[in-house]
């Protein structure tokens, strides 16, 4: 795990995280509507895992925006140099279980090590997490028997920093394929200008893929 420490001395951002920092509600939320069509497209042609290739994305996006990978712990702030995935995974008895998955440029990589994860995290049978101290991740969740249009998300507490990310149900109308998807973030490390980029860059890597 590689990451810088920001000082806060020279911090751009530092009149910004001591004000949000103080907040008792510091997280806020943002739901946009994205077209995946030829993600769709792409996923049933090549038989891929639509939810593995929508993960794909998702990280491209995070990963490419600074304060996605930006992370504090007590009075220290760190940028990591890359983050990773966990997720959650069905498993018997209408429950689901935590899954970890290294994040690669790459796709075939990626979705390979995705899918020897799911696969080990599926066999739980208990909501254990394996992260416990640990905040180079992102948190994702997918719901795909709901087209939503808001949501949120439960938090350790008012500093918990870790983004979390959701998708829904992939709506298709008249040869069009959108999906709600959900970002909540601590506002010490971003404002809404940074999820605005996330959801664009989200949009240019779902076209891409």
């Amino acid at each position: 795990m590689s990451e810088t420490e920001i000082d806060l001395a020279s911090w751009d951002r530092r009149t910004h995280y001591e004000m949000y920092r103080a907040s008792e509600l510091p997280h806020f939320s943002l739901t946009a509507s994205l077209t995946v069509t030829r993600l769709l497209g792409a996923a049933r042609d090549r038989k891929l895992s639509l939810f593995n290739a929508m993960l794909f994305c998702v990280m491209q996006a995070a990963n490419a925006i600074p304060e996605f990978r930006t992370r504090f712990r007590g009075q220290t702030v760190v940028m990591h140099d890359i983050i990773h995935p966990s997720f959650t995974v069905p498993i018997e008895g209408e429950r689901f279980a935590f899954c970890h998955a290294g994040y690669h440029e790459d796709w075939l990589t990626f979705d390979a090590t995705c899918r020897a994860a799911i696969e080990t995290a599926s066999k739980q049978a208990t909501l254990d997490s394996e992260t416990e101290g640990e905040d180079q991740w992102i948190y994702l969740s997918c719901l795909p028997w709901l087209d939503f249009t808001s949501m949120t998300h439960p938090l350790q507490d008012k500093d918990d920093c870790i983004p979390r990310i959701a998708w829904g149900k992939i709506v298709e109308e008249e040869g069009r394929a959108r999906v709600s998807v959900n970002l909540q973030a601590h506002h010490a490390i971003m404002d809404g200008l940074h999820a605005a980029r996330f959801f664009e860059e989200l949009q240019k890597n779902i076209d891409a893929f």
